[in-house]
């Protein structure tokens, strides 16, 4: 089997990355093109309830996944009366520590673009039987929301309603990491096979990178898990959903175009949340973004 050169760590610079891309053993340099800064959720903490409560009398406030949400809050529900399901709660600050951190030495990388505020949280709801198809627009489906923070007092913790039927329960304390994001392999299927067999190479050698940088080892087997992200690009490809948000979101103009706020797998944290190996997603057009208008956000769970 050809030795493959070594994946770059997450927080490489647009420099290493692209030399990687290139290299005869990948030879997938088209996707340089597309290149994109990305967060990535590190779960390197013990889920539970309890090790939140404790991590976050120690550390201070970190983002987690599932699990209470922040207060004051009434828990939303759909317009049909039922309750949304906490997908996540991402500490804005530290993103913005992260976009701002000296490891970045290139004035192009991260990328110029729309962002999310930073401080405070993102946080998101989504009721898992609504996929985010056009005419569940207006329907109560999801909640995405800005919580500010004055760094001094934390926000009181809310629990999910007794009513909140789950697949199983959910609370995973994350650490956020600097990274990059390439498109998807899906993105490829009807370009040429060499195109295809190239980026779907560099797909699974990123996956394999970043399943050891999770476990804190060296080299991992099969199977490697998809990234669960901040910004850069959809696990399950941009068609369909591009095709999707034109629909309920247009595009205001030239200058405007659709950013990934989160994209979470299924296979680790959520087994069975959003359907068989899906994906969830959260979009937004950077028009909204850039006025924090979170209202107009769009989610999606990738079954297609």
């Amino acid at each position: 089997m050809t030795k493959l050169p070594r994946t770059p760590v997450p927080a490489a610079s647009r420099e290493q990355i692209t030399m990687w891309l290139q290299s005869p053993q990948i030879n997938a340099g088209f996707l340089a093109e597309d290149l994109k800064f990305s967060l990535l959720l590190l779960d390197q903490y013990e889920s539970g309830r309890d090790r939140l409560l404790a991590e976050r009398e120690d550390l201070g406030e970190l983002s987690w996944l599932g699990g209470p949400a922040l207060g004051p809050l009434q828990w939303p529900r759909t317009d049909n009366g039922e309750p949304l399901a906490h997908i996540a709660t991402i500490l804005l600050t530290e993103a913005q520590q992260l976009i701002e951190s000296q490891d970045f030495i290139e004035p192009d990388w991260p990328e110029a673009s729309a962002r999310l505020p930073e401080s405070g949280y993102l946080e998101v709801f989504h009721h898992l039987e609504t996929y985010g198809n056009p005419e569940d627009d207006g329907t109560g489906g999801w909640l995405v929301r800005h919580v500010p923070f004055d760094g001094e007092h934390f926000a009181p913790l809310i629990e999910p309603p007794a009513d909140l039927d789950l697949p199983h329960a959910v609370c995973q304390p994350v650490l956020l990491g600097a990274g990059f994001s390439i498109p998807s392999s899906a993105d490829y299927v009807d370009a040429s096979h060499d195109q295809f067999a190239a980026a779907e190479r560099a797909e699974t050698e990123a996956h394999a990178a970043w399943t050891a940088w999770r476990r804190g080892v060296e080299k991992v087997e099969e199977p490697v898990f998809p990234i669960s992200r901040i910004y850069g690009h959809s696990n399950s490809g941009t068609e369909y959903a591009h095709d999707i948000l034109q629909q309920v979101r247009p595009l205001t103009g030239d200058d405007d175009d659709y950013t990934l706020l989160l994209g979470i797998e299924s296979w680790t944290f959520f087994n069975g949340w959003f359907g068989d190996a899906g994906n969830f997603e959260v979009w937004i057009r950077d028009s909204d973004l850039s006025t924090q208008n979170f209202g107009n956000a769009w989610c999606m769970i990738r079954t297609d």
